[in-house]
């Protein structure tokens, strides 16, 4: 099944020309056909059926004929929706608005110029039957609209009487049967508490490498971690991923909503059409170590509106065509909900990447631009606590003004280039950690002479750059800390 699409839309700047009776008709509430005994009535009731009661409702429109079936208690259906993909609220809701019209006046009683009404051609049609013969099956004819009043003209089949009902009272006779697809939480909301997301995969054409973001693995339990990022950039070197940053690109998937429902059981001519066959974007989460669900973004969807005055059609964005895995239907999905397809991984880099508890550190070894090696010991905790060096005991402030210093390291920006001969080596330094599960981390830096900063290596891997004054001042504030000198924390 496919939606009729609408490519034009009228903008309400202009209004179409009609013939001076009609105009009349559509602009004005004409005085000579209006009911007087209706102005002292809030509303008249053309339907005062139970939903209950309701067995079957039948629309026609511009855009779709079909058929709404009760299935049972509080649950409907239409032939050309599957129970899985129906929005079971909205078409009880339709149910419900169809047995119960208001009209916000009497227009004229046993009118005889029924085409001035738009009848002759109508907009739209409604027919209802009942369950076990209670009321006899009806339906109604709804005509032109009434821009003036925002309402439309209706009459039922068994009577001459134009009533004029608000629009809101009829926006179901409107509707296709694609309306009645759910839109909202396609895929199941995430559960905190057993829900964990162990991987995020984003391909898209302009990527010269697929986004992969893996669940770092950390003891959860410790009190004090090296790390404090979720998620690295597995594509990227391990670069680490901003938690923040990157909230939306790792749970977005959950309980994601659509805006409209296109097509139903797409052919491949349809996933051609929408641009599913080759997506611009694929999503792939992998979450509870194998559950997967997977977004396909297609093509750009537009509302093409047109200024009927001067014919000027005006294109804007309201998203973008997709799929789900498991779920076969093209819905919409707005441009806001879609995060993956402008993401970047240097938007989601986690610059203070590397940030060690003081006392979870055993020594900090420091290197300098000649590989020698400067160990520092720390001993004890916040509450008594020690450094050494050589096997002296050194100035307590000076050594956490350093350490604070090496804390400071920032990833300016990302950088996975392999290093090459040009690359000199300025320093670094090694934290070694008092859990011996934990190992050592190792931060180099090289020199990246052609931009004036030095290239960030981690445990091996080629990640970031900063600026060059960084190392620079690193082996400053290593002399500093050595001979008594003065640490300074900006570069």
């Amino acid at each position: 099944m496919k939606k009729n699409q609408k490519m034009l839309i009228a903008s309400g700047i202009g209004i179409a020309v009609l013939s001076a009776a009609t105009l009349a008709l559509v602009l004005t509430k004409p005085a000579d056909t209006v009911s007087d005994t209706s102005s002292s009535q809030d509303t008249v009731s053309v339907y005062s059926y139970k939903t209950d009661d309701i067995l079957s409702l039948t629309i026609k429109n511009e855009a779709d004929e079909f058929t709404i079936d009760r299935l049972g208690s509080e649950k409907w259906g239409t032939d050309g929706i599957p129970e899985e993909y129906a929005n079971l609220t909205a078409l009880g809701n339709a149910m419900g608005k169809a047995g119960a019209i208001d009209a916000k006046m009497i227009g004229e009683e046993n009118a005889e110029e029924l085409a001035k009404y738009g009848f002759d051609n109508p907009t739209a049609t409604v027919a209802m039957t009942f369950k076990d013969g209670k009321y006899e099956p009806t339906s109604c004819i709804i005509g032109m609209k009434n821009l003036g009043e925002n309402a439309w003209y209706l009459k039922t089949e068994d009577s001459n009487t134009v009533y004029l009902v608000a629009n809101s009272n009829l926006s179901f006779a409107f509707t296709d049967e694609l309306d009645y697809v759910n839109l909202s939480t396609l895929t199941p909301a995430n559960d905190a508490t057993n829900d964990i997301v162990n991987r995020i995969r984003v391909e898209r054409a302009d990527f010269e490498n697929d986004l992969v973001l893996n669940r770092v693995q950390k003891d959860d339990s410790k009190e004090f971690q090296a790390i404090y990022a979720n998620y690295a950039m597995t594509s990227h070197n391990n670069a680490y991923a901003d938690d923040e940053a990157c909230i939306d690109v790792v749970y977005g998937l959950f309980a994601i909503s659509a805006s409209d429902a296109v097509v139903l059981k797409p052919t491949e001519d349809d996933r051609k059409q929408y641009g599913l066959d080759n997506p611009q974007c694929v999503v792939t989460m992998v979450k509870n170590e194998s559950e997967v669900t997977k977004l396909y973004i297609g093509n750009a969807a537009y509302k093409v509106t047109k200024d009927e005055e001067t014919g000027e059609e005006t294109k804007s964005l309201i998203g973008y065509y997709g799929m789900l895995s498991g779920n076969d239907v093209i819905y919409v999905f707005a441009p806001s909900s879609l995060p993956w397809l402008t993401v970047k991984a240097e938007d989601l880099l986690f610059r203070l990447f590397m940030t060690p508890y003081i006392y979870y550190v055993d020594s900090v070894t420091v290197m300098d631009e000649n590989g020698k090696d400067y160990k520092f010991e720390i001993i004890g905790d916040a509450d008594n606590s020690s450094f050494k060096y050589d096997g002296k005991e050194i100035d307590s402030t000076k050594f956490r003004t350093f350490y604070q210093f090496l804390l400071s390291t920032y990833a300016e920006e990302m950088y996975i280039e392999p290093l090459t001969d040009e690359n000199k080596f300025m320093g670094g330094f090694t934290y070694d950690y008092r859990d011996d599960a934990d190992g050592e981390d190792t931060v180099q830096f090289y020199l990246s002479e052609k931009d004036r900063t030095c290239i960030i290596v981690v445990n091996g891997d080629v990640r970031y750059k900063v600026r060059q004054m960084y190392a620079t001042r690193l082996m400053e504030n290593l002399d500093a800390l050595l001979t008594g000198g003065e640490i300074k924390a900006e570069y």
